[in-house]
């Protein structure tokens, strides 16, 4: 299972079909399953998938992480529906592996269940620039769903950043100057960092990123797409420059 998990389909049993009247009012669900298939019920301390096992201090307790090696055999993700064929749930990202029980599904409510102050310190180094690639991908598009090139373009800077200027390391605070002319760009920066206008996001008129007032990453003007953007060369992309 990859780490940040794969398409995937939930089946209900005919007798629980009354139970999905209405479901298409929800764009994103909760799902609870059984986790069968893993025997590490006796693990309380683990590597979470995805980090670099050889990173400074990657062991993480179960309790800190969403591993499935854990104490009890319940898993819980969110996910987006993507549509209903009858009894048959299409999601956009599950991280269980085939034939895994499903106990129960609850919608997701923003007004409830989004809070957008939650912070965590990194779990641990990611092993490649292609998985922090991922990770912020799905950061930003949990943010807003358009796969617009200057979504991809603040993912790429971000990417750099972290893994070029920062060692892999993410800031305590962010502080980052964002283009007014670009709000794609700048809703994607916001989205992925958690940087809010009380919390360390301006917005500047010179067409750049900047990070703490020191890296500017001058955005080069060449048409992308979304998927063209996430792929191409930092060169193609940006130009960096360092302030002492």
């Amino acid at each position: 299972m990859p780490a940040f998990g794969a398409p995937a389909a939930v089946e209900l049993l005919p007798e629980f079909a009354q139970g999905l009247l209405k479901i298409e009012k929800h764009s994103h669900f909760w799902v609870m399953a059984w986790l069968m298939a893993r025997p590490e019920r006796d693990v309380l301390q683990v590597i979470p998938r995805g980090v670099d096992a050889d990173a400074p201090d990657p062991m993480h307790g179960v309790f800190a992480v969403r591993s499935p090696a854990r104490p009890n055999p319940i898993g819980l993700t969110a996910a987006r529906l993507v549509k209903r064929e009858g009894l048959t749930l299409q999601f956009e990202r599950l991280d269980f592996l085939d034939g895994t029980p499903v106990l129960d599904l609850k919608p997701y409510f923003p007004s409830r269940d989004l809070i957008f102050s939650a912070r965590n310190k990194p779990v641990g180094r990611p092993r490649t620039r292609e998985a922090l690639r991922e990770s912020l991908t799905i950061q930003t598009l949990q943010h807003q769903t358009a796969r617009h090139a200057d979504v991809a373009i603040a993912i790429r800077v971000l990417e750099h950043y972290r893994s070029e200027v920062l060692g892999w390391r993410e800031p305590v605070k962010w502080s980052i100057e964002a283009p007014l002319n670009r709000p794609a760009l700048c809703d994607a920066l916001m989205g992925a960092t958690r940087a809010t206008l009380a919390s360390g996001m301006t917005f500047g008129a010179s067409g750049r990123v900047r990070f703490h007032g020191r890296v500017e990453y001058g955005i080069l003007p060449r048409r992308w797409t979304f998927a063209q953007a996430l792929k191409a060369g930092d060169s193609d992309l940006f130009a960096v420059t360092k302030r002492k």
